[in-house]
């Protein structure tokens, strides 16, 4: 097993699940009345938090997923999006509920919800663990936000850097001086 570094905590494991819990009743309110939605978890990061919620949603619902990058093994979003996994799908009139970790500069979410509608899916809403509204530079609708954070580079409960810590069990704040691969000049390519 992995030795992590301590990162500091921003958000406890107990609070998140506790989180969790009341979206996934504010979900089925939403969507009770019109059928089950598509679920559409945005992977590698929102796989931990989409296992989660489903936990708390009925039993049998579609899931699938879809890659969007604007990262890669950078802290700043290039601005330029790619999405992948959405061939083949039938959306036509399908509700949709996208399942994200973080939501920052709202360039990811956009591009996909447009994608989405342009696949003519019937209602497309969103489902994130994080959101940095200060970091937002495309203004988007975010119907179920779990917590709202600080301008923070985040790791753990899917999140990561460098395809690294996304198996924390905590949302903490990524300190590259606490980074074994950083300081042990390691890695391939160091953050910007």
């Amino acid at each position: 097993m992995a030795n992590h570094p301590q990162f500091e905590a921003l958000i406890r494991r107990d609070e998140i699940l506790r989180r969790t819990a009341e979206i996934g009743s504010e979900v089925r309110a939403s969507f009770g009345d019109h059928g089950e939605p598509l679920i559409l978890c945005v992977a590698l990061g929102g796989r931990v938090f989409c296992r989660h919620l489903l936990e708390h949603l009925e039993r049998g619902l579609e899931v699938r997923e879809v890659r969007c990058s604007s990262y890669g093994v950078r802290t700043e979003s290039s601005g330029e999006v790619k999405i992948r996994g959405l061939e083949g799908l039938d959306l036509r009139g399908r509700d949709i509920l996208v399942v994200e970790d973080i939501v920052d500069t709202g360039y990811t979410l956009s591009k996909l919800s447009a994608r989405l509608e342009d696949l003519g899916a019937a209602r497309v809403r969103t489902a994130t663990l994080l959101s940095k509204p200060s970091r937002r530079v495309v203004e988007i609708d975010i119907e179920y936000i779990g917590f709202e954070v600080e301008n923070h580079f985040v790791v753990g409960f899917g999140m990561d850097v460098a395809e690294r810590f996304r198996d924390l069990p905590y949302v903490g704040v990524y300190d590259e001086r606490l980074d074994p691969a950083v300081a042990g000049g390691t890695q391939r390519s160091a953050p910007a």
